[in-house]
């Protein structure tokens, strides 16, 4: 039996962007269906067969991180990936919370956005792509937060409460546990790699 073709969602409120992604995805072996409404984004992934959604952020009916936390309530294990022309540390943290599998800044390559979506929609496991998103993401905050980094040596897992990770997740992440996430999530910068050396060295102390 041949293998069902892989189907993507894109919404975006131009219709020039959305024509340019179905280009670029011409020739994948991808179904690709596109709007500019939020409401008939709603309606299509309520069929629930949705392999990867793409969204812009800023739109005027809605904006993009309101639908993604929509979408969640309905698709908790959707991949998502986001585009969107007014990139900022503040709107990358927070649809990175949500979930999403990637985040790429406009303009982008035809090449840049293939390779995403083809990555995205290849995973297997889009939850575990949520977690480690989201590890990587605590960890970049901790490194630039120090009021943070004292909150979670102080609160332990309370501080993580609204990060959506499992136990031993916040534990490791706590604990400073290198060996764990590296093993769940894969290697990491200089930097997260420090964040943990710092918990480990509390944790000793």
């Amino acid at each position: 039996m041949a293998e069902k073709e892989k189907k993507v969602l894109i919404l975006d409120d131009e219709e020039v962007v959305l024509k340019t992604c179905t280009d670029i995805l011409e020739g994948t072996e991808l179904e690709v269906v596109t709007t500019t409404s939020a409401a008939e984004c709603f309606n299509i992934a309520s069929a629930g067969d949705i392999d990867l959604f793409v969204t812009d952020i800023m739109m005027p009916e809605l904006n993009g991180v309101e639908v993604i936390r929509r979408l969640r309530k309905t698709n908790p294990h959707l991949t998502i990936v986001v585009i969107t022309g007014y990139p900022s540390v503040n709107t990358a943290r927070e649809v990175m919370r949500l979930g999403a599998y990637d985040y790429i800044p406009k303009p982008f390559t035809p090449q840049e956005f293939k390779d995403t979506v083809i990555k995205a929609v290849g995973k297997k496991e889009p939850k575990k792509a949520m977690r480690e998103t989201l590890i990587l993401e605590i960890l970049d905050r901790t490194a630039d937060d120090p009021d943070f980094f004292d909150r979670l040596y102080i609160e332990g897992s309370d501080a993580l409460k609204e990060y959506e990770i499992s136990k031993e997740a916040k534990a490791a992440i706590i604990t400073g546990d290198v060996q764990w996430i590296q093993k769940n999530v894969g290697k990491l910068t200089e930097k997260q790699m420090m964040v943990l050396v710092r918990s480990l060295e509390r944790e000793i102390w």
